[in-house]
């Protein structure tokens, strides 16, 4: 019996070894190729509206400039540049000539305006008026109109 036994026990060995090579062997590696998708979102552009101002301004002198930046976009921008972009005008009745100017702002550092957020901003001494301005244009609000370059911030 005992003969048959070892024999039993070598051959149940070898066939746990098989069945268990086999399962080893069975599982099988696969793999896969192909394409993710992403989409780029498009920026929006900003809105500039003027902001409260204050009467500093008079024939040689010099005023500050106050507007309200806000950034729609779903990210952060930097802004760059805020320069003049037309005629400046008043609608105060006799104040045709202004005599007002803009100083653009081209190297505007350090002003980021956060995803959703609206940002007031002074830039002081900005504007200025001349001599030539009308007498009408004494009390009178100037519509300066502006164009704001930013660039989105990156992480």
């Amino acid at each position: 019996m005992r003969k048959y036994g070892r024999k039993l026990s070598l051959v149940g060995a070898t066939l746990a070894v098989f069945l268990i090579g086999s399962v080893v062997f069975a599982a099988w590696l696969v793999t896969g190729t192909g394409n993710g998708g992403a989409k780029a979102t498009t920026a929006t552009n900003l809105v500039v509206t003027a902001g409260s101002t204050t009467g500093d301004l008079f024939p040689g002198g010099n005023g500050d400039v106050k507007v309200s930046i806000q950034n729609p976009n779903p990210f952060a921008v930097n802004v760059k540049t805020i320069v003049g972009s037309g005629a400046i005008t008043s609608a105060a009745p006799g104040c045709t000539t202004t005599g007002v100017s803009f100083t653009d702002q081209n190297a505007v550092t350090g002003m980021t305006i956060a995803a959703g957020a609206t940002q007031a901003v002074t830039l002081d001494d900005a504007a200025s008026m001349n001599n030539t301005s009308d007498n009408g244009c004494q009390g009178a609000t100037f519509t300066i109109p502006l164009s704001v370059t930013a660039q989105s911030v990156t992480s």
